[in-house]
């Protein structure tokens, strides 16, 4: 009698007493029972690739159903088809709020898109890098910049400049007026256009750098003011340009940065005279394998050099076989104001011959 009142009670009960696992009739058990039987129902549909069995969910009170975003249809987490594209959906529900929110969640994971002109942090590692590049002299006044074949673009070159900024600043101390020297800047084998190297240029400038030898061949240089401004002030003793997409127009102004270069106490500052003040050194200006046209650049410097006055030879073209060096002129007694070796050997796309000028 108690067992039958059992039964009557819990229908599971007798089931599991008899461990049979199944409710009279062939109905789920209830109970433990049933939460077991259930857990080995969605096994095996998951094994046999049935679609599980219906499972409804209480409908909380005052609730309606409405439809799934899109996003939730298709293939639950197991990868079998999604029967139920409703859901309960509370009174006062916002779904679309509920959808930006998580639009917005989804865009503060994804990287930060950089704005043009901004300046990106440095990549990890990239500052050792930069600092390693910088060789020091034991004077604590002079120094090294080998920066060849890093593969930086403009935007690197920004990040560059201010970093330099900020690793310069120890270094000034109390004598800040007094600057640094650089005797040899070299970025080339690069990917820097005008616009990375006044960037390199500007960063120098601020920190108070003289620089001595600029080297930028290799590059995608097809302006020229920056490097001519540089010019102009006097302290370039070598500039490499080759291999560039500089025009007739650029070169002449180069070369015309040089002519004239003047101070009040120097005078003017090319041929620039040795450290012993015995000879004249002409800049050594490197512009082959541009885009050149020889002989507008020609017209261009007999044009400007007229407008200066100057009595100094202007250029000396260097074919290598005349000892002329970036120290020296080996071709005149009278020294140019400039050395343009090898400026007949131009890009194929660019048409003429330098020749020897008669200014």
């Amino acid at each position: 009698a108690a067992a039958a009142a059992a039964a009557v009670v819990c229908p599971g009960a007798a089931a599991a007493a008899t461990g049979s696992g199944r409710g009279a009739g062939g109905a789920p058990p209830g109970g433990d029972a049933a939460d077991e039987w259930m857990r080995k129902r969605l096994d095996m549909s998951r094994r046999v690739g049935e679609d599980p069995p219906k499972i409804e969910e209480e409908r909380p009170r005052g609730a309606t159903w409405v439809q799934k975003d899109k996003q939730e249809q298709g293939r639950n987490k197991h990868g079998q088809n999604q029967q139920d594209s409703k859901m309960w959906q509370r009174p006062g529900h916002d779904r679309k709020k509920e959808e930006d929110e998580e639009e917005e969640e989804a865009a503060a994971e994804q990287p930060p898109t950089r704005v043009q002109g901004e300046v990106a942090a440095p990549k990890p590692g990239q500052q050792r890098a930069w600092e390693s590049a910088i060789r020091w002299r034991e004077d604590g006044r002079s120094f090294k910049i080998g920066m060849l074949g890093v593969s930086m673009d403009d935007a690197e070159a920004g990040m560059w400049a201010s970093w330099f900024g900020d690793y310069m600043k120890p270094y000034a101390g109390d004598d800040w007026g007094q600057g640094f020297l650089a005797q040899e800047v070299d970025f080339s084998k690069n990917y820097l256009t005008s616009i990375g190297v006044r960037r390199v240029l500007n960063a120098l400038w601020q920190a108070h750098v003289e620089v001595r030898v600029l080297k930028m061949h290799h590059n995608k240089l097809e302006l020229s003011n920056e490097v001519a401004g540089l010019i102009a002030t006097g302290c370039l003793r070598e500039v490499h340009l080759s291999h560039n997409l500089l025009d007739a127009n650029s070169g002449a102004e180069l070369v015309l940065a040089a002519a004239s270069a003047w101070t009040e106490d120097f005078g003017y500052l090319y041929p620039r005279a040795d450290e012993e003040g015995t000879d004249a050194e002409p800049l050594w200006l490197r512009l082959e394998m541009n885009c050149i046209d020889c002989p507008i650049f020609e017209r261009r410097l007999k044009a400007g050099f007229a407008r200066l006055k100057r009595q100094s030879k202007l250029v000396c073209h260097v074919d290598g076989t005349k000892g002329c060096s970036p120290h020296a002129c080996a071709a005149s007694s009278s020294p140019p104001i400039v050395h343009l070796p090898y400026l007949h050997t131009q890009r194929k796309d660019t048409a003429g011959i330098a020749v020897e000028p008669t200014v």
